[in-house]
């Protein structure tokens, strides 16, 4: 009976948010019933079947998941790159799933290195336990936004191709861009810098 871990992440292209990884372990009989339930890639579902699937998923089957907000984030990419952060993070979550020789396989990413793990490119196409990896942390990821945006006080986008406007309200409502984004981004960086020099202005003004 073969036992397979399968992790995946959600959030690492996103503008707003940290990063969250996710691990997935089934045998034989929990992949029936993962099959059974339909999952799939997290990218292929809408979020609230993703809410809804990453619910009963967890029924089924052990999970170990690491949800890391932004200003863990910046703190850690700083420390040890994006390449880093991510092995460190799945393989946290495969050693809290490992107990013997499972089969281990991460959906690959530039840089993935992880000890005694199949790294594969759109490895959610293949393994159940992958895709089931990658719902688990989307939802994960959506729970984190919510939070982040109710602190924020208005609501954070997801992605990175239209977020200027809520980069420039963070700006102007003078909140901590370290606290919701990813300070590391080009993006984010080239606003917070027009932060700086708006403050620098207002100081000499007074």
């Amino acid at each position: 009976m073969a036992v397979i871990i399968g992790t995946d992440e959600s959030l690492k292209g996103d503008s707003f948010g940290g990063i969250v990884v996710a691990g997935v372990k089934a045998d034989d009989e929990v992949r029936k019933k993962l099959e059974d339930l339909g999952v799939r890639d997290s990218k292929k579902l809408t979020d609230l079947k993703i809410k809804y699937f990453a619910q009963e998923l967890k029924k089924v089957a052990k999970f170990y998941c690491v949800n890391m907000f932004p200003e863990e984030y910046n703190e850690e990419i700083s420390k040890y790159g994006l390449t880093g952060v991510m092995n460190k993070l799945h393989q946290k979550c495969i050693n809290a799933l490992k107990t013997g020789d499972e089969h281990v396989v991460v959906d690959k990413y530039p840089g993935c290195k992880i000890n005694d793990a199949e790294c594969i490119i759109k490895a959610e196409d293949e393994y159940v336990e992958v895709a089931a990896a990658s719902i688990v942390a989307r939802a994960e990821a959506l729970n984190q936004m919510q939070e982040l945006s109710i602190l924020a006080g208005f609501t954070l986008p997801l992605g990175s191709s239209n977020v200027f406007n809520a980069l420039i309200k963070m700006r102007d409502k003078r909140v901590d861009f370290n606290m919701f984004a990813k300070t590391s981004f080009r993006n984010v960086r080239e606003i917070m810098n027009t932060a700086k020099l708006e403050t620098l202005k207002t100081t000499k003004d007074l």
